[in-house]
């Protein structure tokens, strides 16, 4: 029989050698990594509220306004070297998914939305849209990147997005500018694709949040 004192000692030996396997692995699993583009599924993944709100809503085509970057770049992760890990959303155009995942958020809070072209983010631009819509929207993409780097055993995620949004009432030849940035950190132990498509993904529901309350509408 061992002694309880020793079987104390075995399982916190455990515990940390299982520990020092995880970060190894990790470790391991960082520099083997393949270089080149990883790709992202940009989803709204908030609650559903459907309930008809009898409003129809003009949505334009995010603008992408970011300079020296391909348009469905949205960030990469440094591996051991030189190389890197590129991320991209699916579909290669960021400003496209972000109109998706924009049109799948108001939807879900019961608007009825159409794609229209783009108009001029001033009151006399909203104008032209009276009696087609209740609201239009549009929006410009200032930045959307995010750097992972490793810390050690652990990956640090650091996530800007910089957005401006445009919401028009044409009836009442109103704009309101909504301007909103956030930055976001995230450690994981064990880096993954998902676990950055998830970071992003909350970071998208919590700019919706606070970017387009109800109370706008």
């Amino acid at each position: 029989m061992i002694p309880l004192s020793q079987h104390r000692h075995l399982s916190k030996s455990v515990s940390v050698r299982q520990w020092l396997c995880m970060a190894l692995a990790a470790v391991f699993l960082s520099g083997c990594a393949a270089a080149g583009p990883k790709y992202l599924n940009i989803t709204y993944a908030g609650p559903a509220q459907f309930r008809d709100r009898n409003q129809t809503l003009g949505l334009s085509r995010f603008s992408d306004q970011r300079i020296n970057m391909g348009k469905g770049y949205v960030g990469y992760r440094q591996l051991l070297g030189d190389k890197q890990e590129i991320f991209v959303v699916t579909g290669q155009d960021l400003a496209s998914a972000m109109t998706r995942v924009t049109r799948s958020f108001l939807e879900q809070k019961g608007f009825s939305v159409s794609l229209t072209p783009s108009w001029p983010a001033t009151a006399p631009g909203v104008s032209r849209m009276a009696g087609q819509f209740d609201h239009v929207l549009a929006a410009d993409i200032h930045q959307f990147e995010c750097r992972a780097v490793k810390k050690g055993p652990a990956t640090e995620m650091i996530l800007s997005i910089d957005l401006t949004f445009h919401l028009g009432t044409p009836d009442k030849r109103q704009l309101t500018t909504i301007p909103i940035a956030l930055t976001l950190e995230r450690t994981e132990l064990v880096f993954s694709r998902k676990k950055l498509e998830t970071f992003v993904n909350g970071a998208i529901e919590e700019i919706f949040i606070k970017a387009l309350p109800l109370s706008y509408f």
